[in-house]
C-alpha cells in the first residue's frame, strides 16, 4: 500500500477510532456499539420485571373440575353407585 491507499485507510482509521485516541470515548465506534447493547439489556431488565411484577401477590389459579385421585371413582359416571355402595 503506497501513497494515496495508505492515506485512505489511514483516515478511515482515524475516524472509526480517533475519538477513542484522543480520550473522546463517547464518539467511538466502540462506545456506541456498547450504548446499544446497554440500551437493549435495559429495555430486556424491564419487560422482564414488569411480567414479574404481574405475578406478585397472585397466588396460581386453582381448576374448578373435580379431580379424582388414582383410587377414587366417579360411580355416577360409570352407572355403578349401588355397586359401590
Amino acid at each position: 500500500m503506497k501513497g494515496r491507499k495508505l492515506w485512505v485507510i489511514a483516515f478511515l482509521a482515524f475516524m472509526t477510532n480517533g475519538a477513542s485516541l484522543l480520550g473522546i470515548g463517547q464518539g467511538s465506534a466502540g462506545s456506541v456499539a456498547r450504548a446499544i447493547e446497554c440500551n437493549h439489556n435495559i429495555a430486556h431488565n424491564i419487560q422482564t420485571a414488569k411480567a414479574l411484577g404481574l405475578l406478585v401477590g397472585n397466588p396460581p389459579i386453582k381448576s374448578n373440575g373435580e379431580f379424582f385421585g388414582p383410587f377414587q371413582v366417579d360411580c355416577s359416571a360409570l352407572g355403578m353407585c349401588s355397586v359401590l355402595a
